[in-house]
């Protein structure tokens, strides 16, 4: 079911999606950001608020597993 879900949805919506999601994320993030106390942060490849929003539009989607979601994004965002 999952491989036909990007015919039926406009990659722009999509990526409308994702940024207001981004915005959201990174500005909640930023409040509770003092509070983390995360070692190796020097060592990171993307930034935590990226993930987390890729995450939550895949869950507002209708993902249910990670690679059927990671599949999607890699074949039509990216």
């Amino acid at each position: 079911m999952q491989e036909h879900f990007h015919f039926t949805t406009d990659q722009t919506k999509i990526q409308k999606q994702y940024a207001a999601l981004f915005f959201f994320v990174s500005a909640q993030l930023s409040q509770i950001q003092f509070y983390l106390q995360r070692r190796n942060r020097h060592l990171t490849k993307q930034e935590d608020a990226v993930i987390i929003a890729i995450h939550l539009l895949g869950k507002l989607l209708g993902f249910s597993s990670e690679r059927a979601w990671h599949r999607f994004v890699e074949g039509n965002l990216f």
